[in-house]
This record gives structure tokens, sequence and C-alpha cells, in this order.
């Protein structure tokens, strides 16, 4: 009997839960029926719970295509700049083996060409370099020279003038991460987070056994990156190339929560977090590597608090962390699928205001 009280309650409290956040589910679903997106996988969680997770739809808008789970692989594009380039930067800064304060010239001397001598590293990361905003490969073009190209280019505007969203900084901050570590950024971002991590499906250029299991961002595109620069650089770039799902980012974004720590073992160190994670300057909303709140119609909704800090990714994905709140939503879809004309932009303020919504109900 006793045992047959606990299953029930067991039942009650989870028909709870499902019924709190109803309201997610409805907008997710909704925005599905309005093709913003064919599939997509969400996950609120605290530095010490995962809250929810669901998964919605399909790979694609045929309903016989396979159906989105929570496990599902999705292509971050510039999710990639602020949990992954951005980890590898704040792990060599804790290491002492990185300044962002030094010209980027210092560790990257080919870089100083065509006046580029005094842009240091931080202006890379809060997009002030002075570099043009992107640089579309050509067809032919290989991995070596589309680097030499980006090195070798004038800057099209005074560093720290103003502020120009640039791909091309955070391709630049991986070449400064690997001439330090000499070897390829992938493999010791998977040294130092996604394999003691576990992060078991997270990945650059997945393997034919799993693209089957990412949810494709074009007909063509299934597990192959969707930017045309990273795809140029053979997917192993700094801008964009990351694969994961929401169960293993949601492990970075309880490590950022935690000050660094996962499971009772330290990744990064607290200070540095919090350097990273709130504005440059009174002169930007761009905090080192990742963004932040910012303006009247932010797409993190209107109820997260100021300090809140993430990152958007062009495919359709978003991470915002509110520190305030000890809370942290990851919200992954393709909404580029199947032909890039879709805006996901007034859908996501949307789900992230559900969510708020579902917790203060």
């Amino acid at each position: 009997m006793k045992r047959l009280i606990l299953l029930v309650f067991v039942l009650i409290i989870n028909t709870l839960n499902a019924q709190n956040f109803e309201l997610v589910d409805q907008t997710i679903k909704s925005a599905i029926k309005d093709s913003i997106f064919p599939g997509a996988t969400i996950l609120v969680g605290t530095s010490k719970n995962i809250l929810y997770k669901n998964a919605y739809g399909h790979y694609t808008y045929d309903h016989s295509s396979q159906v989105v789970q929570n496990n599902s692989i999705f292509d971050l594009a510039s999710v990639t700049k602020a949990f992954g380039t951005t980890f590898c930067v704040m792990k060599l800064v804790d290491e002492g083996k990185l300044d962002i304060e030094k010209p980027v010239s210092l560790y990257l001397p080919e870089f100083s060409a065509n006046g580029k001598g005094n842009v240091k590293v931080a202006d890379l990361l809060i997009h002030e370099s002075g570099l043009q905003s992107y640089y579309t490969p050509k067809d032919g073009e290989n991995r070596a020279h589309i680097l030499d190209t980006i090195k070798a280019l004038e800057l099209n505007y005074e560093t720290g003038f103003k502020t120009v969203y640039s791909c091309l900084n955070f391709v630049t901050t991986m070449m400064v991460v690997e001439s330090i570590v000499n070897e390829p950024m992938y493999k010791f971002y998977a040294q130092n987070f996604s394999i003691p991590l576990e992060m078991n499906r997270t990945m650059l250029t997945p393997h034919d056994e799993v693209k089957k299991e990412c949810v494709p961002t074009t007909p063509e595109l299934q597990g192959v990156v969707h930017d045309p620069l990273a795809r140029g650089l053979k997917g192993l770039s700094g801008n964009a190339g990351l694969f994961s799902t929401t169960e293993d980012l949601a492990k970075l974004c309880q490590l950022l929560l935690n000050g660094g720590s996962y499971n009772g073992e330290r990744y990064l160190n607290e200070e540095t977090i919090k350097e990273f994670t709130k504005p440059y300057s009174e002169n930007t909303s761009r905090a080192i590597g990742f963004d932040t709140r910012s303006g009247d119609h932010p797409s993190s909704g209107q109820y997260f608090n100021d300090g809140t800090f993430g990152h958007l990714g062009y495919t359709g994905t978003s991470i915002w962390i509110d520190p305030v709140r000890d809370l942290f939503v990851i919200f992954l879809t393709n909404r580029v699928y199947p032909d890039d004309k879709v805006s996901i932009s007034k859908t996501r303020p949307k789900v992230y205001d559900s969510v708020i919504l579902s917790l203060e109900q």
C-alpha cells in the first residue's frame, strides 16, 4: 500500500511539473506549426538541478522524418564562439599562457601585417578589432589559404572605435589558441572539457555514424557545418562548427554557474568566469567572448535579469544564463531548414519569457 501511495505521489509531482511548463510547450509547438523551425529541444536548469527538458517536432517538415529527441545533436553555429572557443581562452588565461590585453601579434606574428600590430586579443573577443564582419571562401580554396588571407587582411575601421560583430575575430582567436597549445583547438577543447565532462555528443566534424543523429540545417547538410566560412575550414573553426545537445551543454552552463566547478572537479577559475561574463567596459554590451542582455527587445525576453550572459547561433540556437536567478535555458532549433528564409527573432524571446512565467506561476 505504501508503495502504491508513493507511486501515486510521484505521478502527481511529475504531472504538476509537466503542467508548470505547459506554456513553454505551447510556445514551441506553435512555432513549429507556423513553420518557424521543424524541430527543437529545450533544457531549463540551475547550478544544481535540471528543472525541465523536452524535445519537439521532427528533423524536417516531413512528419515521416526522424522525431527530435532530448539527445538529438544540433549545429550550434555561433554558440561555438562562446561555449567552444571562449572556454579554451579562459583555460589558457587560467594557466597563465594567454594575456588577452596583449597584442594578437605577440602570439601570431603574421597577424601584424597591414597595420594590425596593436589589435589586442580582447579586441577580438568583444568584436572591436576592426576586422570585417565575414569572409566567404572561394570554391576550392583550401584551409591554409583561408587562414593566411584572414591574417593578412587590412582593418575596416579603427580598433576600438565601434563594435562590428565578426566571425573573423573568432577564427583569429582560434589561431591564437593553436599557436599557444601547438595542436588543433578542437583537441585542446576535447581534452579539457568535452572528454572529462563526458559530453559524448559534443564534437566538431561528426563522423558518418553520428551524422544521421544530427538535425539537418538544409536538405544537403546533415552533420556538416552550415556556416560557409567554417565549412571552408573543414569544420574546424573558432566561429562555428560545434555540434552538441541540450544535455551536454547543460554541463557547461552548470560549470559556469558553479564558479568553474562541476561534480566536484574544477575546470576554470571563478574570477576568470566573472571577468569574462560581464561587459568588458562601459562602452560595450559585449562580454569577453559572450554576449550580454542588452537593448530594448533582448532575445532573452523581458524577464531575465541584468547580468544575464550567453550567445545566439545563426542556425536557431541560443543559450542564456541568469546568475541572479541561478538559472540557464538552452534552446536549440534548426530554423534555417530548408532554405534559411524564416526568422526566429520573435520566437526566441517568447520562449524565454514562457520559461520565467512557468517558473513563477
